[in-house]
């Protein structure tokens, strides 16, 4: 089968088994150069500065027969990672290059590659997966797996939080990686699962001024926050009329690209926000107000003293409406999976309102003939606030208020989430991930 045979075939099958099954027959087949397509899809660090890629619109002509080769394309997307061809050239090869394919081959095969994303419901790690069973000659198109460092509860790790620590607050944001590629002279930014982030073209555009002052590549770790957390999100998933000019890259963290790769560098947490700070002078030059680093507080919990900090700047921060805060080992390096070393403590907001309405279940769902959530409405700490509440509810529990409605509009619930939230523009607060957790009888 030809490539984009292959993904066709993925398409059109749903189950994880069967898509395993395809995708082992096209490697026992000796289908290499689907491999090689997955390699440069999937590889994480691997972009091709190019937004807008020639579709096929049409049929192919009568007896239209395709000129362009693997070896062509391959090259193409060499030019394009070194960045040898950029702008209008790049564009112009492309077109050159779809108008020697057929449709099926550009559109469902070349065309996904340069996007990175075969849209055929197939992960690098079952790609992956296949490639490492089949042996030896398998490895070099194994395309690497992106992964950064994550934190812990702290509620689970009571006995992690002892000792000198360093604390920051939690922002109210999403994770945004930034790699400034001294080699290549680019700056791409990454979600926490490798997708690749171009949204943000005011803070890369700024962050590409210091690469001239760089001695070799760096990531940058932080949280790109907004004026709304809710606006941040819609902006920061949507392809089409993106506004992101109020973003801001809030950074906790940095460190060589080399090491990030490896998935460890060894330089303590300590050493990493020192060098982080040393870059303030540059950020404050080159980005103004959009790239700030966040400080640290020292802190030893083994002391009344560094107890009460502690508790001071809790305190603070949820005040001041910050999602929570984390709690870091000094001496802690820096590795791309989950670790103990870096331990998040979230406060747990919650509110006694009273329910006004009920919502079905979504159709699609389990509980599309009994309850799908409470609405709930109140006040609190002088906010007014409504919020529709899914989940914490027992199947029992929900079948059952669905049939005592009239029981249960007008009583008094209690609900927690993460915190208060307010939209853009709105006078309404809501609750961030709420959940039900029972009726207050005695109000």
């Amino acid at each position: 089968m030809k490539p984009w045979e292959i993904i066709a075939d993925l398409e059109a099958n749903s189950s994880r088994l069967e898509k395993e099954r395809i995708v082992k027959q096209a490697w026992d087949t000796g289908c290499v150069e689907f491999f090689q397509g997955a390699f440069l899809a999937y590889h994480p660090l691997w972009t091709w500065g190019v937004k807008k890629v020639p579709l096929i619109e049409g049929d192919d002509e009568p007896g239209f027969v395709s000129t362009f080769t693997w070896t062509k394309f391959a090259e193409i997307m060499e030019k394009l990672r070194k960045r040898e061809l950029t702008g209008n050239s790049a564009r112009d090869v492309l077109r050159a290059a779809a108008d020697q394919c057929t449709k099926a081959e550009w559109n469902g095969w070349y065309r996904r590659i340069i996007l990175k994303d075969f849209n055929a419901g197939v992960s690098n790690t079952t790609v992956n997966k296949i490639l490492n069973a089949a042996g030896k000659d398998a490895k070099q198109y194994i395309a690497p797996i992106f992964s950064c460092q994550l934190a812990m509860n702290g509620e689970d790790h009571p006995k992690k939080m002892t000792g000198v620590k360093l604390l920051d607050v939690k922002l109210d944001g999403a994770r945004l990686l930034t790699i400034l590629d001294v080699e290549n002279q680019t700056v791409t930014q990454y979600s926490r699962n490798g997708k690749q982030n171009d949204r943000f073209d005011a803070i890369t555009t700024a962050l590409a001024k210091l690469l001239p002052d760089l001695k070799q590549s760096i990531v940058l770790d932080g949280e790109v926050v907004s004026k709304s957390f809710q606006m941040l999100m819609k902006q920061f998933n949507r392809k089409d009329e993106v506004d992101t000019s109020d973003a801001k890259l809030a950074l906790f963290d940095m460190l060589p690209l080399t090491d990030f790769l490896k998935g460890e560098c060894k330089l303590t947490q300590t050493d990493r926000h020192e060098l982080l700070s040393g870059f303030i002078g540059l950020f404050q030059k080159h980005c103004g107000d959009r790239v700030y680093v966040i400080p640290k507080m020292v802190v030893d919990l083994d002391t009344p003293e560094g107890q009460k900090k502690f508790k001071e700047f809790n305190n603070e921060t949820v005040a001041a409406g910050f999602e929570g805060i984390m709690v870091k080992n000094p001496r802690g390096t820096y590795r791309t999976k989950r670790t103990e070393d870096w331990l998040k403590i979230k406060p747990v907001y919650t509110a006694d309102l009273t329910v006004v309405g009920f919502e079905n279940g979504r159709e699609e769902s389990r509980f599309k003939n009994t309850l799908g959530g409470l609405v709930c409405k109140g006040t609190d700490q002088g906010k007014d606030i409504e919020v529709t509440v899914g989940s914490g509810y027992s199947d029992e529990l929900r079948d059952w208020i669905w049939a005592n409605q009239d029981k249960v509009l007008g009583t008094t619930v209690e609900i927690k989430g993460d915190g208060l939230t307010l939209p853009q523009g709105g006078t309404i607060w809501s609750i961030r991930f709420p959940t039900f957790l029972g009726f207050r009888d005695d109000k």
